[in-house]
């Protein structure tokens, strides 16, 4: 069994990091345009209450009928996920986060999901460097993100 890592260059060091290494999200919306996550009967119920309208008016209107054992997928438009929007400062932002999917709810941000490392390397191409207040606009998202390395990085030595 191989074991994903992943790896994060600093300007002074690279770090690898173990499999499945939970991180903040980058809100780059990258596992929002890739999957399609199932709906469970009580998402859908979920989803017509937060929208207010009945559960059959939201599979039609947002649910793709597939031969899986959910039954249904949330519908994507070009652009991904039906409910995918972007603030003002382009971060994706889910319309029915409160209410959303379970599979959604139980999606893990890590430096070992390939949507994340796309979406990182797309917040910064062309081999700039990404400054974490451009990744993580709050003091509590940066350091929730210092604590996830923190997690799996060996104590580093400062003499």
């Amino acid at each position: 069994m191989s074991s994903e890592r992943a790896v994060l260059k600093t300007t002074e060091e690279e770090i690898t990091t173990a499999e499945e290494t939970p991180v903040p999200c980058f809100r780059c919306g990258i596992c929002c345009t890739c999957y399609q996550p199932p709906l469970l009967p009580e998402d859908i119920e979920s989803i017509a209450s937060a929208l207010g309208i009945s559960s059959s008016e939201c599979i039609s209107s947002y649910a793709l009928k597939v031969p899986t054992k959910e039954g249904y997928l949330l519908r994507k438009t070009g652009r991904g996920c039906v409910f995918l929007s972007l603030d003002e400062d382009e971060k994706a932002r889910c319309a029915i986060y409160p209410s959303r999917p379970q599979a959604c709810r139980e999606w893990q941000p890590s430096l070992s999901q390939p949507a994340c490392i796309k979406g990182l390397a797309r917040l910064k191409s062309k081999g700039q460097l990404a400054r974490l207040n451009e990744l993580f606009r709050s003091d509590e998202e940066q350091r929730g993100f210092y604590l996830s390395l923190e997690r799996v990085l060996p104590p580093h030595d400062s003499g």
